[in-house]
């Protein structure tokens, strides 16, 4: 058991994301947890210890999160890419700096579920439309 935390509310989803940078013994380990809620995300870092994230982090926080998945296949960081109702967010660390790309729906719509791997992000907006996003 490394940490225990009360929870500010019921969870809609729980993403554990690797960090292809992160390995021991050649093996890759996650490095966040990623909880949303009806209204907001929460970011926890995976370390030594547990800690909360904020904006720098690089992912959405006032919107709840949809998906979330580390993109790449191990060799390369490809980044990490999350999906809230308002568009989908690739989030890159260049030279230790946060690099966020956004693609936001276009009108009035709204991702209403989305699913992502390491190369793939499908997307379903309100009113039946599906988007599909290739590495």
């Amino acid at each position: 058991e490394l940490a225990v935390s009360e929870l500010p509310g019921v969870p809609g989803g729980v993403f554990n994301v690797r960090d292809d940078r992160t390995t021991k013994n050649g093996k890759f380990y996650d490095r966040y947890i990623v909880v949303s809620f009806a209204d907001a995300t929460l970011v926890l870092s995976v370390g030594e210890t547990v800690e909360e994230m904020g904006k720098e982090s690089g992912f959405l926080t006032s919107d709840p999160t949809l998906a979330c998945s580390a993109l790449g296949n191990g060799d390369k960081d490809g980044g990490i890419v999350q999906v809230c109702p308002g568009g989908v967010r690739h989030i890159r660390r260049v030279n230790n700096q946060v690099n966020v790309s956004q693609w936001s729906v276009p009108g009035i719509k709204k991702i209403e579920c989305a699913s992502a791997n390491e190369s793939q992000i499908l997307i379903a907006l309100a009113g039946g439309e599906l988007i599909y996003f290739e590495l």
